[in-house]
């Protein structure tokens, strides 16, 4: 599918929009090539003329225009929208004949975001179509076109979020793709958007007259693909009152990709075996941690689908449910039930395992642990930084740390990186800004990066994959924890009997090549990093000192 979907776009709020600039091209060609002349064009100079564009690695216009003008051309891209907007500036709003309606004057958008003058007039005319699966849709389609497009768009695309955002003026698409945001070239514009912000509210059985607070809902559709595939995928929608109307966000439940195994989240061999061994326990709780986004859902499914073998009850307290597993017992939390009891109903219908969705209060974590301590495998999740933090945040919680050392099995933590894309990966060589961050961390390390083809949509990356640390509480650990030992000294004890922090997995997949030392950059947190660079070089300090010591003369 064509990459400029999602390729990173400009504002038109950026420039400076002049009249007899725009006019140096006819208004045919840019109609029919979706091109517009941006910025004030001084005809004396041999500068770079900025170009807006549908379509900017169309290097054939790109180089005809550099014939014309014989000046360099800077290709911007720009939607459909956008370009002819800035083309009313120098031709006027279109009548339905496509002949301008008023005369060139001279007008110009102003550089705040979403405004321009009053004198501009917004294009009225038909753009020209987007073509997908063999279908024509422009911005007069009807909302439900538009919003069908826009999620064959996503799916296509592999998004898990879709963000519509309304502006004064402008209305943005946007794709969250293996983490990152992405505009999205779409035809829903200012004048389309309600019908589509009503559609998607009828879809998620919201009210279309409430507009004055947040609502959420859920739908499922069945998607039909060119060639006549078929796939149900279910979806999470959020529609919350903003300035300039409702902003809609939606999640991507589930589509071609189902659970996934534990085999297959991306733990090394040694973290995996450990894992399934915790999991083959009779009894205890095994936490999930790590920030919004990082993957927590997927290896709890991982982990429920393990131990799904028919021999087992399993029953679930979520908030949301996110995707449906068969044979397991899924509720929904409500306001009429809260997480702890909503537990605590469900020891009373004989569970062997019992997941959590999150522990965020007191009784929540005080339940958790009194059911793995009474019997039941208990899995949950947790918001920290990484493994260790979990004790401190259920110690925080109210959660007797003796307590704690009983009945917990362990702590998963875990982060997604985007993963190089295999067709462009080249070796990078890390530049002052890496060199700067990570220091010591560097050393042994021969990173690569994507250049960006169109495999990868010119992002450089493909995919994701997962890092992971696990903290197993054996007797020592226990032990430990029970005496009240800081964290910090567990810390170092861990790591003195081996222990992989997620900063040792992350460096693993970047000297794999699988990664690259920015996304390493962008997912760990920097005190993260500045700990483990510390904590390094005190190690080497002293490796050092010790040789020093080794050379010296005995003296008596």
């Amino acid at each position: 599918m064509p990459d400029d979907r999602i390729r990173k776009f400009a504002e038109l709020s950026q420039f400076e929009l002049d009249a007899e600039s725009v006019q140096m091209l006819p208004l045919a060609f840019c109609k029919r090539n979706s091109v517009v002349v941006l910025g004030r064009v001084d005809r004396g100079a041999r500068s770079a003329i900025t170009v807006g564009m549908l379509k900017p690695e169309d290097t054939a216009v790109v180089r005809n225009l550099t014939k014309l003008w014989r000046r360099p051309v800077t290709p911007i891209g720009l939607n459909l929208y956008e370009i002819n907007k800035a083309l009313a500036v120098g031709y006027g709003s279109m009548s339905s004949g496509g002949a301008p309606s008023t005369s060139p004057t001279k007008r110009k958008t102003s550089t705040s975001r979403g405004k321009t003058a009053q004198n501009t007039p917004h294009p009225t005319d038909a753009q020209s179509p987007l073509v997908l699966d063999g279908r024509r849709v422009g911005p007069r389609a009807s909302a439900i076109e538009l919003t069908d497009d826009l999620f064959r768009q996503a799916l296509r695309l592999g998004a898990t979020d879709i963000h519509l955002e309304c502006y004064r003026d402008d209305v943005d698409v946007r794709l969250r793709i293996d983490g990152v945001l992405h505009q999205l070239q779409t035809p829903i514009s200012p004048e389309t958007v309600s019908g589509v912000v009503n559609r998607l509210k009828v879809m998620g059985s919201l009210d279309i007259t409430e507009r004055r607070i947040p609502q959420d809902g859920r739908f499922r559709l069945d998607i039909v693909e060119s060639g006549g595939n078929r796939w149900t995928c279910d979806f999470r929608l959020n529609a919350a009152p903003g300035l300039h109307g409702e902003d809609i966000v939606i999640r991507v439940l589930g589509g071609r990709v189902g659970v996934i195994p534990v085999s297959k989240l991306g733990m090394t061999e040694h973290i995996r075996d450990q894992l399934l061994s915790l999991l083959a326990n009779p009894e205890g709780l095994i936490l999930v941690t790590g920030p919004t986004g990082s993957g927590k859902t997927t290896t709890l499914y991982a982990a429920l689908a393990h131990l799904n073998n028919g021999a087992r009850k399993i029953i679930t307290a979520e908030d949301p449910i996110e995707y449906e597993l068969p044979k397991v017992n899924q509720k929904q939390v409500s306001p009429h039930m809260a997480m702890a009891d909503l537990t605590r109903a469900f020891l009373r219908q004989d569970p062997d395992v019992l997941l959590i969705g999150e522990i965020r209060d007191v009784d929540t974590a005080d339940v958790a642990v009194r059911a793995a301590a009474t019997g039941h495998v208990v899995l949950s999740t947790l918001h920290t930084s990484d493994a260790l933090g979990a004790l401190h945040r259920m110690r925080g919680l109210g959660v007797p740390i003796e307590r704690l050392a009983e009945a917990l099995l362990g702590v998963v933590a875990q982060r997604l990186l985007r993963r190089v894309c295999t067709d462009c990966a080249t070796p990078t060589p890390p530049s002052r800004r890496h060199q700067r961050r990570l220091g010591i961390l560097l050393e042994g390390l021969n990173p690569v990066a994507g250049r960006g083809c169109r495999t990868c949509h010119q992002t450089g990356y493909k995919g994701r994959l997962g890092i992971f640390e696990l903290l197993v509480v054996d007797l020592g650990l226990q032990d430990e924890m029970a005496e009240g030992i800081p964290l910090n000294d567990i810390r170092e004890a861990l790591f003195q009997r081996g222990f992989t922090s997620l900063i040792d997995d992350a460096l693993n997949k970047v000297k794999a090549g699988d990664t690259s030392l920015d996304e390493l950059l962008r997912v760990l947190p920097y005190r993260y990093l500045q700990s483990e660079i510390s904590r390094r070089e005190a190690r080497r300090e002293a490796q050092r000192e010790a040789r020093r010591d080794t050379r010296r003369p005995n003296r008596r």
